[in-house]
This record gives structure tokens, sequence and C-alpha cells, in this order.
């Protein structure tokens, strides 16, 4: 589904924003972690949260990544989300996740989390979007 053009920034260590909807239809919001794990993105979130809940109730998301360098360059996702109640599953995943973001810390910041269960969020994209847009020359 992602383009060889969208490879080197989903492997890089941008954010993702993540979109849910709220049970009055409107957006949630949330800046996340993530991993690509071939066609799809991999999150960790509480499984007590706000975004957990609206997953479980509706799976529809959009995600955007942008650039951290350049923010005319993005890939807007739309799809549909799997939320996996799992706390071990996702503990072993936000190790890999983390390391993306801070490296060999990453084993003892997943060790120093509260023992709230965790649930791995696996987004599969109906639909990718992608602009690598340049930057506008200064006047």
């Amino acid at each position: 589904m992602f383009d060889k053009q969208d490879d080197e920034l989903l492997e890089s260590p941008a954010f993702a924003k993540l979109a849910t909807l709220m049970p009055d239809g409107s957006p949630q919001n949330t800046v996340m972690w993530f991993r690509r794990d071939c066609d799809t993105l991999c999150m960790i979130a509480p499984a007590s949260s706000r975004k957990v809940r609206n997953l479980d109730r509706d799976s529809r998301v959009a995600v955007v990544i942008d650039d951290p360098g350049n923010g005319y360059r993005y890939i807007d996702i739309r799809g549909h989300a799997e939320v996996r109640h799992d706390d071990a599953a996702a503990r072993d995943e936000l190790r890999r996740i983390a390391a993306r973001y801070i490296d060999d810390r990453a084993g003892a910041y997943v060790a120093s989390l509260s023992a709230d269960p965790r649930v791995l969020i696996v987004i599969r994209a109906d639909a990718v979007r992608s602009h690598q847009g340049k930057r506008p020359d200064p006047i």
C-alpha cells in the first residue's frame, strides 16, 4: 500500500498524528510514536485511554506523518485499526517502537512505565496519499 517514496519517512523517527472518532463523531487527535511493519503501522497506548475507547467503538482512523525537517512532505493515511488487548505483546512491541526514538534507552523506558495494561494498535491503510512537496522559495 505504501510507495517506495514513502519508505524513508516511514522508517525515520517522525511522529504520527492519529485521529480517532469521539462518541459524538468529532475527531480526537493524538501525537504518537509508531513503527511500520510491512503494510501496517503499529502503535501502543494505555488500555484505558480515550483513543482506545474510541477505537473499540469505531475502528476508523486517519494518520498523518510529516517530515520534521519539511512540513510540506507528509503521508496521509485513512484506514482501520485493530486493537489487540494483550499487555505482554504491547510491551514487546513498545520496546521495538521506543528503540526508533530513544535508541538504547528503550528497555529502561518500557520498564519504567506503570503496570497499567497497554494495547497494541495495528493500523491497516485503506487509502494512502503522499505529498513529497518542496518548501516554497523565499520571496
